[in-house]
């Protein structure tokens, strides 16, 4: 009988074992797995140096920085300095974001513009759509970019298009 139960401890234990080593692979072995591929992984916080262009000419408008965050699980939230805005014109962008194929995202948000300014462009009090196809190589990214410029009930007021690139923010370019 003491020879069963001590069997039946040892199996026990190593049950126990397993299953601690499976937790643990569980929790810290998906991150590690995620970190060594981050190189071609869209999640996190990017700086994008936007150009805008018109969509029929190519003709290129003032530069402006993005900083966009692209969460786990697909959402994102965008700040934008575009000078053509007036200050509190137009507020943060919130929207998904998706993995395409290979290195290739897409990402999918509104932002609402709150007051009509005079031309050009004359913004309207509406939403303004953006539409981004991404290219992730280790921590640099270039896209290609669509705006769509609704009113507040929804028509289309003019569209513009864009290109640019960006850079993964690092913890490491605050270091002392």
């Amino acid at each position: 009988m003491e020879k069963v139960e001590k069997a039946l401890r040892r199996t026990t234990l190593v049950v126990a074992g397993l299953l601690l080593a499976g937790a643990l692979v569980q929790m810290f072995g998906t991150d590690a797995i995620a970190g060594s591929h981050r190189e071609s992984r869209l999640a996190g916080t990017w700086r994008m140096q936007v150009t805008p262009k018109n969509c029929q000419t190519g003709q290129a408008g003032p530069g402006f920085d993005v900083l966009l965050s692209f969460a786990r699980g697909g959402t994102l939230t965008e700040v934008m300095n575009a000078q053509a805005f007036q200050p509190g014109q137009r507020t943060a962008g919130l929207g998904v974001w998706d993995h395409e194929r290979g290195n290739r995202y897409k990402a999918v948000w509104d932002a609402f513009v709150l007051f009509d300014s005079p031309g050009p462009p004359g913004y309207k009090r509406g939403v303004q759509r953006l539409a981004w196809e991404i290219r992730v190589d280790d921590d640099q990214a270039t896209f290609d970019a669509t705006s769509q410029f609704l009113d507040a009930n929804g028509n289309l007021v003019f569209a513009t298009c864009a290109n640019g690139t960006g850079t993964r923010f690092d913890d490491s370019q605050d270091e002392d």
